[in-house]
């Protein structure tokens, strides 16, 4: 299949290049400036009407779209393009064929990415199931390699915290916390003064607001930089940390555990309380 997507892609790149350098160097006929000038002039689709495109690539074409989206199987290349297939907006009923006259492009399976580019066409074929898909076909402008943070979960408010905790030179600093409409992450950083080993357990933490307590969420499509577990002397470990959702505003607690090789250490919970 993906062979199929290949060539549809390549053939649309090259008629369109072939297409310009007729145009440049065969005069100017009242019909192909006509088209050109309609092709050019495309407009940039809305979030709405990028999901009704999905329902009619045809009556969409020429219309520039902008969307984030991640890779699911490996891009292939040729002399004239980078050739990839996508789910838009993380979905996995959205998928997507994109081409970019580049072959040199950086990006690989998994990879999260900006697509800015136009409606070429729809690719109508067989998966490997024997089942019929149709999806849009899209050639890019550029490509850009974005995050999940970024493209899936932007934050709605940033709140900039940094405060920190010293216990018998453990430090734990909540740098700042992001307000995301499908999760909270909390950006952690933690120093080890200690002449000791210190470990921190992500599990742990807890943040209460009103009168409900979350725990954790696992966000692994995510990939997010994980806080070390164990962390030797003189050392510090960067890491976010995601909550489920909380409301645009109000006042948290957010409370977290740590310990250290040196039992004759006491260590209470680090406790934060936030007004956003």
């Amino acid at each position: 299949m993906k062979n199929l997507f290949k060539g549809l892609l390549v053939f649309m790149i090259l008629f369109s290049l072939a297409a310009c350098g007729s145009e440049s160097t065969s005069g100017s006929s009242e019909e192909k400036t006509k088209t050109k000038e309609e092709k050019s002039s495309g407009k940039l689709l809305t979030k709405e009407e990028f999901e009704k495109m999905y329902s009619d690539p045809k009556k969409y074409k020429g219309s520039k779209v902008e969307f984030y989206a991640k890779v699911f199987v490996e891009p292939e290349k040729d002399d004239d393009g980078t050739y990839l297939q996508v789910f838009a907006n993380n979905n996995d009923e959205r998928n997507t064929i994109v081409g970019i006259s580049d072959p040199n492009l950086d990006v690989k399976m998994d990879d999260i990415i900006l697509v800015k580019g136009s409606v070429e066409d729809v690719f109508e074929g067989d998966n490997a199931l024997g089942g019929t898909i149709s999806a849009p076909a899209i050639k890019a402008e550029s490509i850009e390699k974005s995050d999940y943070a970024t493209a899936f979960a932007p934050a709605l408010k940033t709140v900039d915290v940094n405060k920190e905790i010293d216990q018998h030179g453990y430090i734990l600093k909540l740098n700042k916390i992001e307000i995301a409409e499908s999760e909270t992450r909390l950006h952690v950083k933690i120093t080890n003064n200690t002449d000791s080993n210190i470990s921190f357990y992500s599990f742990d933490a807890k943040l209460v607001s009103g009168n409900q307590q979350f725990e954790i969420q696992d966000n692994y499509e995510a990939g997010y930089t994980e806080v070390q577990s164990d962390i030797l002397p003189g050392v510090e470990s960067e890491g976010i940390l995601a909550f489920p959702a909380l409301p645009e505003s109000g006042t948290i607690k957010v409370l977290f555990e740590g310990s250290s090789e040196n039992y004759d250490l006491e260590f209470k919970p680090f406790e934060f309380e936030v007004t956003y």
